[in-house]
């Protein structure tokens, strides 16, 4: 009888962590739908929007500082420091460079090529998103911005993207609560390297 309570018991708990888990899930997904076409759409009354047709888009579901761990002279590693569990980011910025295709593999297998686009007023917001399949249609419209370099499998390095330290990006700190209070800064400073704006979001809004 004890056996079987335990069981019932266990059965009950893992259908809990299992609906959590798809709840979180959810959460993350509604999180990248809504905060990113909202930062897209601000950006789009900025003036780097001007500056490029194509810009890469990263969303950050929970925003860490960067920590610096000095591994020796002059050599330094980063990684995640303190966490704002409160806060969605969402950094915008000009992507000059080509996208790598590899022609022997199928699109499942490709590596590097985001799967998720919006176009707004001739420009394209591109990201990638994990709970989506890159498709023929994203590859199309990629191909239509002209951002797409075809090879084989050793020929990826001819297509590396350069890097501008100069380069500024739009970034948008969100309340993961309410999606309608963010606050925006236009940088040269990689996010995550300096504070957050203060949004009071442990507020109830």
């Amino acid at each position: 009888m004890r056996y079987i309570i335990f069981t019932i018991v266990l059965i009950f708990a893992c259908c809990s962590i299992k609906a959590q888990l798809s709840q979180a899930k959810a959460s993350n997904i509604k999180e990248s739908d809504h905060a990113i076409p909202i930062a897209i759409r601000d950006f789009s009354k900025t003036k780097l929007f001007k500056k490029d047709s194509v810009f890469w888009v990263t969303l950050y579901d929970t925003l860490h500082h960067a920590a610096v761990d000095t591994i020796s002279k002059n050599s330094y590693a980063y990684r995640r420091g303190q966490a704002y569990p409160n806060i969605v980011a969402v950094d915008i910025i000009g992507w000059p460079d080509k996208l790598f295709l590899d022609t022997t593999v199928d699109l499942s297998n490709q590596k590097g090529i985001p799967s998720r686009f919006i176009e707004l007023n001739g420009k394209l917001f591109i990201w990638w998103d994990k709970h989506y399949k890159l498709t023929d249609s994203a590859i199309e419209m990629l191909d239509k911005y002209h951002i797409i370099g075809r090879g084989g499998h050793n020929d990826w390095y001819k297509f590396m993207p350069g890097t501008d330290d100069a380069k500024q990006s739009a970034q948008y700190y969100f309340c993961k609560s309410n999606l309608s209070v963010y606050k925006k800064k236009i940088t040269i400073i990689a996010i995550g390297h300096y504070d957050p704006p203060n949004l009071n979001c442990d507020v109830e809004q």
